[in-house]
């Protein structure tokens, strides 16, 4: 079914890591205090867990002052509760207390001056929600050690039913089936050096909405199902992503193999590309990004940053037949 509406263009991906292949990521974009903090080491896997745990459609999280959004902001709230009230990232405190409590302690860390009403992350009791469950599971199976669930995987994405993987997927937060979440919470951990993978082969790439944009306005994913396409466009609301979402994952195989980085690191290319400079708003059509700073140009090694950097390959600096794709409206809490 899937192949009937969406696919792969394979041509494209391939110019596509043609222009990534010759890209450097910024060194200090993983030198950043949230992968280096210096903290205990459970209390650092802790604070990546769980702030990953949440990370699903962020779209108006935002701290004016700080000119901080989404998972940018996650990134600093987390920094500060794991410092400043770490049993809110503690599985032994979150298992005992209510969905409603929880709320009301997690609210002051995502406003601007911790006052509840300036709370910008909406969803909060599904966040809460999925921090509590998250925590019982921890609890019942690694006696409310994250390192200790870590460990028992071998290092392994799939280990005869115990790999990362495998053991993330039995809790809701880390249960979507193209693994989101998961592969970015081991991507994380892997950067921070609490883990290293032992069979990188397995992992399947990060996609989230933005990427999945991208890849439709680049040509890299062609939608072959008319309906859809209108759909897209119009960015009606769907009750599934899986046609799109697979064919954008297949994407990233494609150009992650072409190029030379490692799968994990399209994230790093694309995510930035959608959330700055493809978005509403497109650097090639407006001359603007829609973040400032440009968070392509935090994260990759650009000395120019005029015109976008797959200009010259994309199909939807020509064709706004592309240009006017849209990412799949769906209500998810899988990215």
């Amino acid at each position: 079914m899937a192949d009937n509406q969406a696919k792969a263009n394979v041509a494209q991906c391939k110019l596509t890591a043609d222009v990534v292949a010759g890209l450097k990521l910024r060194d200090d974009f993983y030198q950043r205090e949230f992968l280096n903090s210096g903290l205990d080491s459970e209390v650092q896997y802790r604070m990546l867990f769980f702030a990953v745990a949440i990370c699903h459609q962020t779209h108006i999280l935002h701290h004016p002052g700080l000119n901080l959004w989404g998972w940018d902001y996650l990134e600093h709230a987390f920094l500060d509760l794991a410092k400043n009230k770490p049993e809110l990232i503690n599985p032994a405190y979150l298992s005992k207390v209510s969905v409603s409590t929880l709320v009301d302690e997690l609210t002051p860390f995502f406003s601007y001056n911790k006052h509840p009403d300036n709370c910008t992350l909406d969803r909060i009791k599904e966040r809460a929600e999925l921090m509590i469950e998250a925590s019982n599971f921890i609890i019942e199976e690694f006696a409310s050690q994250i390192a200790g669930m870590i460990n028992s995987t071998g290092q392994k994405l799939y280990n005869d039913g115990k790999g990362m993987y495998e053991l993330l997927a039995k809790m809701e937060a880390f249960s979507d089936p193209f693994q989101k979440k998961s592969t970015f919470l081991i991507k994380l951990l892997e950067e921070a050096s609490l883990l290293e993978i032992e069979d990188p082969k397995n992992f399947i790439p990060i996609m989230d909405y933005h990427m999945q944009r991208v890849l439709l306005r680049l040509g890299c994913v062609e939608i072959i199902d008319k309906q859809l396409h209108r759909q897209l466009v119009e960015r009606t609301p769907m009750d599934s992503d899986e046609a799109v979402r697979s064919a954008c994952i297949e994407a990233f195989k494609i150009i992650a193999n072409h190029s030379g980085y490692p799968v994990t690191k399209m994230n790093d290319f694309f995510w930035s590309l959608g959330r700055s400079c493809c978005n509403e708003t497109t650097l090639c059509q407006d001359g603007i990004c829609a973040k400032s700073p440009c968070t392509l140009a935090q994260i990759v090694d650009i000395k120019s940053h005029k015109n976008c950097i797959f200009e010259k390959i994309c199909k939807g600096y020509q064709d706004e037949s592309y240009r006017n794709l849209w990412q799949p409206i769906v209500e998810t809490h899988y990215y």
